[in-house]
């Protein structure tokens, strides 16, 4: 008999999944819980083949109780339940193996082909949250970096590392669909360019040819990035300073803008010098004095804000950096402006 844990704060909620999955079959055993503490404790002692779980609940919410659930390696199929305003936040659970979500409320017709997927599989072999989660990390530097070598590396250990050892050819699949939809999402949080995710592989592929399937997309990524800095370290730059103009107000570092553009800091260091012939700190200094002066060109603008808004929570330090910049005072400088 299959076992299925509900983890619902909403006791509506709960009552509705209990009597819809109950008419679906009498041979699954369903109980609920109303929060993931509850949940983890009922985990352990019932061990379910399924867990369909609510993202906003008390105590302990539900892409936590996602993250507990995949490192037991309990094999457990784990769906999410969420309203539109929480979906982006739901797909976060993506990296912690849920395979589904369905949204509020909850139907048949939305449930029922849930339950015919996930109570019918064969449940993979046991896979290391921890070994996968560190492989896509490695796998968007290398890619971010455009390293071929450490690509190939990865596509090695993706292979021999157990990452996909013992599977079946579609638990494979749906293992590479996964990680290069986590992988696209990684790429485009860096917010410089928009990677998408090439058409899906024939659902007949055997394994050797899903395995080609993953070289080709990690390749065509890398490629893709190539393409788009065509191969040019001042465009490479360009990026870095556009980068550094969009968060002028934040306190980004050196590494943090090397680590975006895909550079060592040391060698993003020197050619950055090399390109615009100012430091990494020169650069931004000189953007900022630039802003607050259009900034103090604003009347409305209290000079003690003006120094927040471009970063500089103290104000004696933004007088002193802007006067070393200009040769006068922000005070000085709007009276100049004839601006009181």
């Amino acid at each position: 008999m299959k076992h299925i844990l509900i983890v619902d704060d909403e006791p509506i909620i709960r009552a509705g999944l209990l009597k819809l999955i109950k008419q679906y079959s009498e041979t699954v055993h369903v109980h609920a819980v109303p929060n993931g503490v509850e949940a983890i404790a009922e985990i352990r002692r019932q061990k379910p083949d399924m867990v369909f779980t609510d993202i906003r609940m008390p105590k302990m919410n539900g892409l936590e109780l996602c993250k507990q659930i995949a490192e037991m390696n309990m094999n457990i199929r784990t769906v999410v339940i969420s309203g539109h305003s929480d979906f982006s936040y739901a797909q976060q659970c993506l990296s912690y193996g849920v395979k589904e979500y369905l949204l509020k409320p909850v139907t048949k017709t939305d449930l029922y082909p849930v339950l015919d997927r996930l109570l019918h599989m064969d449940k993979p072999p046991s896979i290391s949250i921890s070994a996968y989660g560190e492989w896509l990390d490695q796998a968007e530097h290398a890619i971010w970096s455009s390293n071929m070598e450490s690509i190939r590396h990865l596509l090695a250990r993706w292979k021999s590392d157990g990452l996909c050892g013992g599977l079946k050819t579609e638990q494979i699949q749906q293992m590479v669909e996964d990680a290069l939809k986590i992988l696209v999402k990684k790429l485009n949080a860096r917010q410089l360019y928009h990677f998408e995710c090439e058409p899906l592989f024939d659902s007949s592929a055997s394994q050797d040819e899903v395995q080609d399937y993953m070289e080709a997309e990690l390749i065509r990524l890398c490629e893709q990035l190539i393409h788009w800095r065509r191969g040019s370290q001042k465009n490479l730059f360009e990026e870095a300073k556009s980068y550094i103009d969009e968060h002028i107000s934040d306190e980004i570092s050196l590494e943090a803008v090397a680590d975006r553009v895909g550079l060592a800091p040391t060698y993003f260091s020197y050619f950055f010098k090399k390109m615009t012939n100012e430091t990494f700190v020169q650069y931004r200094m000189k953007k900022r004095i630039e802003m607050a002066k259009r900034l103090l060109e604003l009347p409305h603008y209290k000079i003690v804000d003006v120094g927040m808004e471009i970063g500089y929570q103290n104000y004696p330090h933004f007088s002193k950096i802007f006067k070393k910049m200009t040769g006068i005072s922000p005070t000085e400088y709007r009276q100049m402006l004839g601006i009181k």
